[in-house]
C-alpha cells in the first residue's frame, strides 16, 4: 500500500540506523541495522541531500524540476516514489516537525542537466560486514527475498 505523501510531507534520516555520504552527486547509504547498502544516481543524490537538510517533498520536487527541466508533475511523482522506497527500507521516516529549509529559492544555480528518474539500488553482498550486529557465522549467509 502506498502511503500518502503531500508536498508538505517532510522526511528525516533515521540517524540511528542509516549512515550516508554524497560523493560526486551519488548518495551511498548504509542501513546499519541490516548491513544492506544502497546507491542512488545523481537525481537521487540531490533528493537524499535535500531530505537530510529537512526539505519538504514539494520543495525537493521543485528543485528537481528546476535542475533537470522536467515537468513539476513528473518530478513530484518520481520524488514521491523514491521517498516511498527510502521509507520502506527504514532509511527515513516522516517528520511531524515543520520544515525550516523551505524558505528561499528552490532552484539550484546550475545549467539544466539530463534527467533520469531517481532509483534506489540495493546491495546485500557485504551485509555481514556493515551490520552493527551481524549474524553469527554459523547462521550462514544473509539472503534477500526472492534469492
Amino acid at each position: 500500500m502506498k502511503s500518502e505523501l503531500t508536498d508538505d510531507t517532510r522526511m528525516v534520516v533515521n540517524e540511528a540506523d542509516a549512515a550516508a555520504k554524497v560523493v560526486g552527486g551519488e548518495a551511498i547509504i548504509i542501513n546499519l541495522a541490516s548491513g544492506l547498502y544502497y546507491s542512488t544516481d545523481k537525481v537521487g543524490g540531490l533528493v537524499w541531500s535535500m531530505v537530510a537538510q529537512g526539505a519538504s517533498v514539494g520543495r525537493i520536487a521543485a528543485a528537481v524540476a528546476a535542475r533537470y527541466e522536467i515537468s513539476p508533475e513528473r518530478a513530484r511523482a518520481d520524488v514521491q516514489e523514491l521517498v516511498r522506497e527510502l521509507l520502506a527500507e527504514g532509511l527515513v521516516s516522516v517528520s511531524m516537525e515543520p520544515s525550516a529549509t523551505d524558505a528561499g529559492p528552490a532552484v539550484p544555480d546550475v545549467q539544466p542537466q539530463p534527467y533520469e528518474a531517481p532509483k534506489l539500488t540495493r546491495f546485500d553482498d557485504m551485509a555481514d560486514m556493515f551490520a552493527l550486529d551481524p549474524p553469527l557465522p554459523e547462521l550462514g549467509t544473509v539472503r534477500t527475498v526472492g534469492s
